[in-house]
């Protein structure tokens, strides 16, 4: 295991021991998982995680290559995945024991779910039973994390880890939105439906209800938290030197910055095929989301300082991870 804390200035100090703190950034290497986490202190500065973020791309292409899978994830919000490292270096007491509770149960989670594995196919032949815990933690199914060596002949063609980012704890407990039709719409006219358990039975049977235990978050609110986010996240970056926002996208939404630095959203944009030869875009990404696209207006001769150097990476480390082979 490697522990490296990144500093200010994009340089890298290791260290014997891991310490967490609010204000570090550190970049943690497992040699014999071949994963990397990106650990974010709460009150790091934003600029500092993208400075971090690009530390570790540095390291990995520079150091590992591609074949380490990449993790990001911040303070009191640390993935399963983690939290299993830290239990394995016998450190598992830096983070609390809420998130240590909620990671043991989505592991336990995951034990029982595997995707990949295809003697574990479904047969329409039989009826499919799924399990409700009733006042439990309402966990998503999520697939784990596994390495391309593991990964069908199909799904390994694809980028280097062939897995998508992994959720958080914290996210993966929200809960869940699922449209679920009453019996009573389901049943022919005149006949009663019968409740059965979380058990679909064969097609003679009363189609089965089930019952969320917990409230679904409307999408309303979660896109509004999403956006709050985005922007606050452009606002602590600010633009280069040299360089000034035209428009932003977020979501399917179009904004533009005002002189005041307020973003202001434009009407619904006109249908049709748009290009720009004198704008340079730039995309945020944090966490597994992409935060905004940027198109940013050069002044004349402006050219990136080493400060916005210090945070940029190069588009071609992002293909690289998407890269189809071919034949």
């Amino acid at each position: 295991m490697r522990y490296l804390e990144v500093q200010e200035n994009g340089s890298l100090v290791e260290s014997q021991e891991l310490e967490l703190g609010n204000q570090k950034v550190l970049i943690i290497v497992d040699e014999n998982e071949k994963r990397m986490w990106l650990w974010k202190g709460s009150e790091c500065p934003i600029r500092k995680k993208f400075i971090g973020s690009r530390a570790l791309s540095d390291l990995r292409k520079k150091e590992y290559g591609f074949a380490y899978v990449p993790q990001t994830c911040d303070q009191a919000d640390e993935t399963a995945e983690f939290v299993a490292m830290l239990k394995k270096i016998n450190k598992e007491d830096l983070v609390p024991a809420t998130v240590r509770n909620r990671a043991e149960e989505i592991i336990e989670r995951q034990k029982r779910i595997n995707v990949f594995d295809e003697s574990q196919a479904l047969d329409a032949s039989r009826p499919v039973t799924v399990e409700v815990e009733e006042g439990g933690a309402q966990l998503k199914d999520r697939p784990t994390q596994v390495s391309s060596n593991q990964l069908p002949a199909h799904i390994a063609k694809m980028g280097a880890p062939g897995n998508r980012p992994t959720p958080s704890i914290l996210s993966a407990l929200e809960a869940e939105s699922i449209e679920i039709k009453k019996p009573e719409d389901l049943s022919p006219v005149g006949s009663s439906p019968t409740t059965t358990t979380a058990t679909s039975a064969p097609a003679t049977s009363a189609p089965a209800t089930i019952t969320p235990t917990a409230t679904p978050v409307p999408a309303a609110k979660v896109e509004e938290s999403m956006l709050e986010k985005s922007l606050k996240i452009l606002k602590d970056l600010g633009t280069p030197k040299g360089f000034f926002r035209d428009l932003v996208i977020i979501g399917n939404k179009v904004y533009t910055e005002t002189y005041t630095g307020a973003f202001e959203e434009l009407d619904e944009p006109p249908e049709g095929i748009f290009f720009s030869s004198s704008h340079v875009p730039r995309m945020i990404c944090e966490n597994g989301f992409v935060r905004a696209i940027e198109f940013l207006k050069p002044e004349e001769g402006a050219e990136l300082s080493e400060e916005d150097e210090k945070i940029a990476q190069d588009i071609e480390d992002l293909l690289s991870m998407f890269e189809i082979e071919v034949g």
